[in-house]
């Protein structure tokens, strides 16, 4: 089977990790699907610390702007998507079983999950959704976690897998940018100073890392 014909999953943990990490991957591909899992929103009337501090009132109606902004993102790149609707640790879930990702993952030929890793803190619901992939995919791929990496080309993995360093062109640097300008919510908070900075520009985001499958 060629590689443009192969069924490509890519799973995101939350709503912007493919497009900060695997944009090499989703841009033009009309053979993958992006899996996002954490896209469930609470009862109307709750409002999460993390949505507070992003300036939302209510975060049910904060999760559905966040859905939208997803399918704008992805709607750039022009892959298939997919809201699983797990409910995220600040609505009261957090965990990922690997039943629920199992019908999603079943036609795939091929399937990238996140590496879970950071030179910052990474959110444990990357290593959940990881490990909840491997359950089912063992020969999955991983990525580097972006923005918590970095976007550096040395990013290590503790592990025998095999490391594969994408340099995204000019082009694609752009678009990357569009695409994460979608996330207007949340991107204004990730760039504050005192989390990663501004890095939605196309001199930050010309590497992506991935790790071959088991």
């Amino acid at each position: 089977m060629s590689v443009a014909a192969e069924r490509v999953v890519v799973v995101s943990t939350h709503l912007d990790d493919a497009v900060l990490s695997c944009w090499s991957l989703i841009d033009g591909a009309t053979n993958v699907t992006v899996v996002t899992v954490f896209t469930g929103g609470p009862e109307p009337g709750f409002l999460g610390e993390w949505d507070s501090d992003s300036g939302a009132r209510d975060s049910a109606t904060r999760m559905q702007q966040r859905r939208a902004e997803d399918v704008a993102a992805l709607a750039i790149a022009g892959c298939a998507r997919v809201h699983v609707g797990l409910l995220e640790v600040e609505y009261g879930g957090g965990v990922c079983p690997p039943e629920a990702m199992a019908e999603h993952l079943a036609a795939a030929d091929v399937v990238y999950a996140p590496a879970g890793i950071g030179l910052r803190h990474v959110n444990k619901e990357h290593g959940g959704v990881r490990d909840a992939v491997l359950a089912l995919r063992p020969d999955a791929r991983l990525y580097a976690d972006q923005p918590y990496c970095g976007f550096r080309p040395d990013t290590q993995l503790a592990s025998d897998r095999a490391r594969e360093v994408v340099a995204l062109g000019a082009q694609q640097r752009e678009r990357k940018v569009r695409a994460i300008r979608c996330y207007a919510g949340e991107l204004p908070k990730l760039e504050r100073p005192e989390s990663f900075g501004p890095f939605a520009r196309p001199d930050q985001l010309e590497y992506e890392v991935f790790w071959s499958g088991s």
